[in-house]
């Protein structure tokens, strides 16, 4: 009587061991907010930058360090319109007081009466929403020019830029890459290590912010072509054409991350056939 069992569960076993495991789900991409505003500025927000590119070009090119320099308050000023206008903050979706496109819930309770009461009511939830989105946006900010600028500054070395001289320069185009790159994930997905360790590895899903993020990085590699090669035209002079690369580079990864075809999906280095192999 126990052989007969035990029969069934062993030949169970060697099905529940065959199926294949399902893979961890990851977090989601990141969306574009619902509101109009947010639709709208979105497409806004890159005509913007390459307008300041291209009206700011001549100048950066005679000038490079102080036009660098006087240009961040201006791309501060523009990133932290766009994280709070058009970005769910870091751990919206956990918060019960935001809903989902990043506007304060209204709290349940007696109905006011009278025109003046609604207005006040109305002003009070868009300062408490506009805190709401501000205290992440500050700190985002914070941690880009703490701990990204550096990190951008250290890999600029690594890939070639000069270790001895044009410290100011690299210093300011790391600072414009992180601006571009960090402070819009930092902000989206604030310290989470999972997902830091999905964007170290290009493994994140293609939405805006990565996209953005990426096509930053991207950008300014394929800008650094033109510096070696003997032209001798002023605009070659470095960071000129890495920081130029990294602007057209952020605003081509924004519009394609959010692109319908593109939005969600992942970048594939391995073959779907070899993920299939099963090994005993």
């Amino acid at each position: 009587m126990a052989s007969q069992s035990l029969a069934p569960a062993q030949q169970a076993a060697p099905n529940s061991a065959s199926t294949p495991s399902k893979p961890k789900s990851s977090h989601p991409p990141v969306s574009i907010l619902s509101s109009q505003f947010a639709r709208g500025y979105a497409l806004v927000h890159p005509a913007i930058l390459l307008s300041l590119v291209a009206y700011r070009f001549s100048s950066v090119v005679n000038d490079p360090v102080a036009e660098l320099l006087s240009d961040i308050p201006f791309l501060v000023g523009l990133q932290v319109v766009y994280v709070m206008g058009c970005l769910p903050p870091a751990g919206a979706e956990k918060d019960g007081n935001a809903s989902a496109d990043g506007t304060m819930r209204k709290t349940p309770g007696p109905k006011r009466r009278g025109h003046s009461a609604s207005k006040g009511s109305s002003w009070s939830t868009g300062l408490v929403t506009v805190a709401w989105k501000l205290t992440p946006a500050l700190l985002s900010l914070t941690l880009t020019m703490l701990l990204a600028t550096p990190t951008l500054a250290l890999l600029l070395v690594l890939f070639g830029a000069p270790l001895t001289t044009h410290h100011i320069l690299t210093f300011l185009c790391a600072a414009h890459m992180a601006l571009l790159s960090a402070f819009p994930l930092i902000y989206a997905h604030g310290v989470d290590g999972e997902i830091w360790r999905e964007i170290w590895g290009a493994s994140r899903p293609a939405d805006a912010v990565w996209g953005g993020a990426l096509g930053t990085c991207l950008g300014a590699w394929f800008g650094a072509v033109p510096i070696p090669l003997d032209w001798d035209r002023p605009w070659q002079a470095y960071p000129i054409t890495i920081l130029t690369g990294a602007y057209i580079g952020y605003v081509i990864g924004m519009l394609v991350g959010r692109a319908r075809w593109v939005f969600g999906k992942r970048l594939e280095f391995v073959p779907q056939g070899a993920r299939d192999i099963k090994v005993d």
